[in-house]
């Protein structure tokens, strides 16, 4: 079978729809992180981040669910391809097969979708191509009474690997990268400048991502993010995730170095910087350092009364949006219909027809008495003639199918 038939009439639909269902699927996921985070408002920060983690890759997971479970639906099952509907051979195995090919949309669809990928992950890309950069760049070692006690606080966070800190002016917040050989950057005008503990403070706070594994989550974060950069509620929980991530990152760092208002008076230092960082790196600075400082200083926060209404509009928007999709698909003629009076060749008396949605398109071919062939071709409730146009058209509906596969053969008695 033509692979492009097989993209144009298969592959692309489902995709198309899988991504249109995503829109109200993946908002009830959201309504659904959204209860159950404000449910664990006294859980730790690392147990909320482990659940909002869950729920991100569930609106991964759902929309590429309902892509396959489209895909077997459209294109009839994941060996065989699509549906047969006019061969050769055996038009007759196409009797009374319905069969949902392209949508005109379907392509925009998923080419916009494609793009925004693109455009998404080359930002990525781009802050990968950062980090290296920084890795190749100047750097000084860090003296050896610093970088005793950072051995120090990797012991007291269970750090097995060893860490390498580096001393740059090429950052204005240290940062951490990398999962299997970790890297931290400290700037040198903070080891100047900063009073001791709060220094000690934001080296515990980086060395806590390195504990947690961090950079393996936020680039998975990051992926699910480019693949569904088009909805709102996988942005507000990506938001939410790294806010946890961060908090979960303080809480470690105040038992390593036991000081939480030297953490809060650094998180206050670092607000006044304004120097934006990629996604892909794990700055001191992450997540909203007011919320942190008065999280350090007083606890954590007391949830708001607009998160009820706020849930409750996503719920009711999610509905509408669900019915909304039931509507329209429910309502969807299909674009290919053929039929026929008979599973093999043509006698007298038999017919195959072919309606297709686009142009509104109908075939008809059949045999009279004697055996003479009557073939009907109509657009839009117009008779037309069957000319090399659609002759051609007639052939593209021939490349849609594949040829059912022969019986076998049995092996001839001696």
């Amino acid at each position: 079978m033509d692979p492009f038939a097989t993209g144009q009439h298969a592959i692309m639909p489902a995709l198309a729809l899988a991504l249109l269902h995503s829109l109200w699927q993946d908002a009830l996921v959201g309504v659904a992180a959204a209860l159950a985070l404000r449910a664990m408002a006294r859980a730790s920060a690392s147990v909320r981040h482990a659940v909002g983690m869950a729920f991100l890759a569930a609106m991964l997971l759902v929309p590429a669910a309902q892509f396959v479970l489209l895909l077997r639906a459209i294109g009839g099952s994941w060996h065989e391809g699509l549906l047969p509907v006019m061969t050769a051979l055996r038009l007759g195995e196409a009797a009374n097969r319905i069969m949902q090919a392209s949508s005109p949309f379907a392509p925009w669809v998923v080419l916009t979708w494609l793009a925004g990928v693109a455009l998404v992950g080359l930002r990525h890309l781009a802050g990968l191509r950062a980090v290296g950069v920084m890795e190749r760049g100047p750097f000084h070692p860090l003296p050896p009474a610093w970088q005793q006690r950072v051995d120090e606080l990797r012991r007291a966070l269970r750090i097995a690997r060893a860490v390498s800190v580096r001393v740059t002016d090429e950052v204005f917040a240290p940062c951490a990268a990398r999962l299997m050989r970790p890297l931290i950057w400290v700037p040198l005008s903070l080891l100047l400048r900063a009073p001791r503990e709060q220094v000690e403070a934001l080296l515990a706070h980086e060395l806590a991502h390195i504990a947690r594994r961090d950079w393996l989550w936020n680039g998975l974060q990051c992926a699910i993010e480019a693949l569904l950069f088009f909805h709102p509620a996988v942005w507000w929980l990506g938001r939410r995730v790294r806010r946890e991530r961060e908090h979960a990152c303080d809480d470690l760092a105040v038992v390593a170095c036991g000081n939480p208002i030297a953490l809060a008076q650094a998180l206050a230092g670092l607000a006044r910087e304004r120097h934006a960082a990629s996604p892909l790196v794990l700055a001191a600075r992450g997540g909203s350092l007011l919320q942190r400082i008065t999280r350090l200083l007083s606890g954590p926060p007391a949830p708001g009364r607009g998160g009820a209404f706020t849930m409750l509009g996503t719920l009711a928007l999610s509905a509408t949006l669900l019915v909304a999709q039931v509507g329209l698909t429910g309502s969807r003629f299909p674009d290919l219909h053929v039929r026929a009076s008979t599973g093999g060749l043509l006698g007298p008396g038999d017919f195959r027809e072919i309606r297709a949605r686009d142009k509104q398109r109908f075939y008809r071919a059949s045999l009279d008495a004697q055996g003479r062939l009557i073939e009907v071709y109509q657009e839009n409730g117009r008779a037309r003639p069957i000319d090399a146009g659609v002759r051609r058209w007639l052939d593209e509906v021939s490349c849609m199918s594949l040829l059912p596969p022969e019986p076998p053969q049995s092996a001839e008695l001696p």
